[in-house]
């Protein structure tokens, strides 16, 4: 059993037009705004934009969470350990981005640029129009989590292990989560070891997301941050280990005692891609 406390605050930072419109009390004539054009939708010169629901700076800049963890581990055989473990999460205070902007699908929308590219607004060919955020995000200010999870490890024989784990994740914002992983470690030598994996997750949609333009100015919480949308994601991965348990490699008093690189080629369904590349080094000092 363990528990664990963070007391954290933001130094936030805000999206440019609300941080501007904010500082001069809404004066459009006045530091970001001076001399610059405002549009509405259909590209003429207008003096009508506003935040949604107002905008003013974060005042309760804290953002606490508070965990205790279970876990329970068993050796069932010379060849098989399984784990269990808990996970208790609640968190406290501003817990939405302050970067993170939301539009409204309720209320007029607003450009600065180019007032030909605003039918194209959202094609990847779009470089000289920019639509005004009507408010950044705004997310309850508790939220309750708990992952479930097990881990299943088999000592296969000398050469090969299967590593496997699995997670059910679930909040009080609407978020249910499954997380399926599996490794098998091959030995191929006294010094070599390849990890090839899989990993497989998805989830369910928060009761605040909506898409881009299309939350509401009328509701309480919004976001259009998709990590908090519904999708599924694969990771594909392969690495590599080095180990040298007699440190036989030094760097003057350290000891090299393995290297490990990683590769990821991580997708989501969402179109989100991503390759990463890992590498960690553990020395010894003498």
């Amino acid at each position: 059993m363990s528990a664990k406390v963070y007391l954290d605050a933001w130094r936030p930072i805000y999206p440019t037009e609300l941080k501007a419109y904010a500082d001069t009390n809404g004066n459009l004539n006045d530091g970001f705004f001076q001399g610059v054009t405002i549009l509405d939708q259909n590209g003429n010169a207008s003096g009508n934009w506003r935040p949604a629901n107002g905008f003013g700076l974060i005042q309760d800049k804290s953002r606490n969470s508070y965990s205790a963890s279970f876990s329970f581990s068993q050796i069932l055989s010379k060849n098989a350990q399984l784990s269990v473990f808990v996970d208790v999460v609640k968190q406290q205070g501003w817990l939405a981005n302050p970067l993170q902007r939301v539009y409204f699908g309720d209320v007029p929308n607003y450009y600065i640029g180019n007032s030909a590219s605003i039918p194209n607004y959202t094609s990847p060919t779009n470089t000289d129009v920019f639509q005004l955020a009507d408010d950044i995000e705004r997310l309850p200010d508790s939220r309750f989590k708990v992952p479930i999870g097990l881990r299943l490890n088999y000592f296969i024989n000398e050469t090969f292990a299967l590593r496997t784990y699995y997670r059910y994740y679930f909040d009080d914002w609407g978020v249910s989560a499954h997380t399926a992983n599996i490794e098998l470690p091959i030995k191929i030598s006294d010094k070599f070891t390849l990890y090839p994996s899989f990993r497989y997750y998805s989830q369910t949609q928060a009761d605040y997301f909506a898409p881009f333009d299309e939350n509401l100015s009328t509701s309480a919480y919004y976001t259009s941050d998709y990590d908090l949308s519904k999708f599924s994601a694969n990771q594909y991965g392969f690495g590599i280990s080095y180990t040298d348990i007699f440190t036989k490699f030094h760097i003057s008093k350290f000891g090299l005692k393995s290297i490990d690189l990683k590769y990821a080629n991580y997708k989501r369904n969402t179109g989100l891609k991503a390759n990463i590349v890992s590498l960690g080094l553990k020395f010894l000092m003498d």
